[in-house]
């Protein structure tokens, strides 16, 4: 098949969702297929397969960044008809509540096509003008698409909250860890007990938990050491024994991980998933996580004594505490991770996205395309 990823998110930026269409890419291709990824990056990125279009601005909304992107007329028609020469048969689009790309391309190609929405979003007794619009657009979507994917039950839930109809299935991102288990030694690192945090500098993925933590950490922790790594600024000062890591490249991000004894993810909402507990339990890395709705589908059976109540500093240091104190239950739960991540590994999850590109090309091509 040839199939198009289309993301409003620029490939050049750091994200999960990039990670995702970036690894679903290597593996479709490795089984044969052929791919393009249309995004809204500059012409002097380059990676293969990559299609640039339009411009991308960030924004932040409920304490996230994100992009809203947009193609012009001209450059729509010259990618519609650079994918038509090409012979594009179905289309995969991420997260196509971001406006606008992702509308523009499918609306451009009218070709069988599947949607992923990867967020979850927080929870509110009083929805504001921007929830009520990505509600809109479930409706819409859900109602043209192909099949409608969400990386786990607890954006489902919200789905069936909103009366959505029918539900969304259920499927984990595809993500190709190859990478972060050659990072893993398979030993620990020689050294005082380390905890490292990789992501993002912004409200919603709860540094600041992490900072206060860290600064009011118990004995047991005084002579540990913390390594915070990501962009953006963070939301106060370094506390003592913590160094920065700005803007780290894979590689480094990956060493920075399986050098660790401890990988804290302390998000407080709108995760989804939880591709950074993944990576780390494929690095031989315990990952430590706030017990948000996306994170607790990932961390189940002797992964859910991991997380900690969200947005509570107190508890966080105490948990890492524990874990410095008890060496062998350390090196258990990373025998256990190493296993559990390997089943949400691309080499599983990667035939059911064959499957549904399959159904929608078939279905498409028996009359039931979109409208």
């Amino acid at each position: 098949m040839k199939i198009v990823q289309v993301t409003p998110y620029p490939m050049a930026r750091p994200g999960g969702v990039q990670s995702n269409v970036r690894d679903v890419c290597g593996w479709l291709s490795a089984q044969g297929h052929e791919v393009r990824i249309v995004s809204p990056d500059r012409a002097d990125h380059h990676e293969p397969g990559l299609l640039p279009l339009g411009r991308a601005r960030e924004v932040s909304i409920h304490g996230t960044g994100f992009e809203f992107s947009f193609a012009g007329p001209l450059a729509l028609r010259r990618l519609r008809r650079e994918l038509r020469d090409w012979g594009a048969e179905v289309l995969h689009l991420h997260t196509p509540w971001t406006p606008m790309l992702a509308w523009q391309v499918w609306r451009a190609m009218r070709l069988p096509a599947i949607a992923t929405f990867h967020a979850t979003l927080p929870e509110s007794d009083s929805p504001d003008l921007e929830e009520r619009f990505i509600t809109r657009a479930g409706h819409y979507f859900n109602a043209r698409m192909a099949s409608v994917v969400v990386p786990s039950e607890a954006p489902r839930r919200q789905w069936a909250a909103k009366g959505l109809d029918p539900l969304p299935l259920v499927l984990p991102p595809t993500i190709d860890l190859s990478d972060w288990r050659a990072g893993d030694t398979g030993t620990r690192r020689p050294g005082p007990f380390r905890v490292a945090y990789l992501g993002r500098f912004e409200a919603r993925k709860g540094v600041d938990v992490l900072l206060r933590a860290w600064a009011r950490r118990p004995e047991a922790l005084k002579d540990a050491e913390l390594v915070i790594a990501g962009r953006g600024t963070l939301p106060g000062p370094l506390p003592e024994g913590a160094r920065l890591v700005e803007s780290p490249d894979r590689a480094e991000a990956i060493r920075l991980i399986a050098d660790a004894d401890v990988s804290v993810a302390p998000a407080g909402w709108g995760e989804s998933f939880g591709l950074v507990l993944i990576e780390a339990m494929a690095a031989g890395t315990v990952p430590v996580a706030a017990a948000n709705a996306g994170f607790a589908t990932v961390m189940t059976g002797e992964g859910a004594d991991l997380l900690f109540p969200v947005g509570d500093a107190d508890a966080l240091a105490a948990k890492l505490a524990e874990l410095a104190q008890s060496p062998d239950r350390v090196k258990a739960l990373a025998d256990w991770g190493r296993a559990h991540a390997m089943t949400y590994d691309v080499s599983a999850v990667g035939p059911a996205y064959t499957e549904l590109y399959t159904c929608a090309l078939a279905g498409f091509s028996q009359g039931e395309g979109s409208g």
